[in-house]
């Protein structure tokens, strides 16, 4: 079984700053940028594919190094992924900032990092674009390039669950 508290807090510990949340799990993420938040749930999802035999690559420019720049953030069995990470905020909720639909990608994956849980979800880009997905918001009054997704806990599914469902996700693509 794939301990999936102790992959995110190995991966956490190389991404650190003061601590916030003292008595959880997962806090220090609380005290880091945005962008680290990022790259925070990025590493986690490939150590969470690899310990999970799961296919996962990352876009790669000419010398085989990892692009930090690309239209998708992930490969996983095949299907291009943009991967947002986020915080539970003081209302119980998940924001999931700058979604592109303009950006080819097939899916979009949010991961959700409460104080002592994790949590995620996966939309196909057409369900995201049609609103299946959820709400978007614009991020910028009067502007339709980035948009925010905001989603509660029990709108996500528990992390346990994200082998079967990755797998039953990607295979619709194929």
């Amino acid at each position: 079984m794939c301990d999936y508290k102790k992959i995110f807090s190995e991966v956490l510990a190389t991404h650190n700053n003061h601590a916030k949340w003292d008595d959880s799990a997962f806090g220090r993420i609380k005290t880091i940028s945005n962008t680290k938040v990022g790259t925070v749930g990025q590493d986690f999802v490939e150590k969470m594919c690899k310990a999970l035999g799961i296919d996962c690559f990352f876009p790669l420019n000419e010398n085989g190094k990892r692009l930090t720049q690309s239209p998708w953030d992930m490969k996983i069995n095949n299907v291009t992924f943009e991967l947002k990470t986020a915080t539970e905020d003081t209302n119980g909720k998940f924001q999931f900032n700058h979604i592109r639909y303009h950006r080819p990608y097939e899916a979009v994956l949010c991961l959700g990092v409460s104080p002592n849980s994790l949590h995620f979800g996966v939309w196909s880009k057409a369900d995201v674009v049609t609103g299946k997905a959820g709400n978007l918001v614009s991020m910028e009054k009067g502007a339709n390039a980035s948009y925010k997704l905001t989603k509660a806990p029990k709108d996500l599914i528990d992390i346990k669950d994200f082998k079967k469902r990755i797998e039953e996700f990607t295979a619709a693509f194929k």
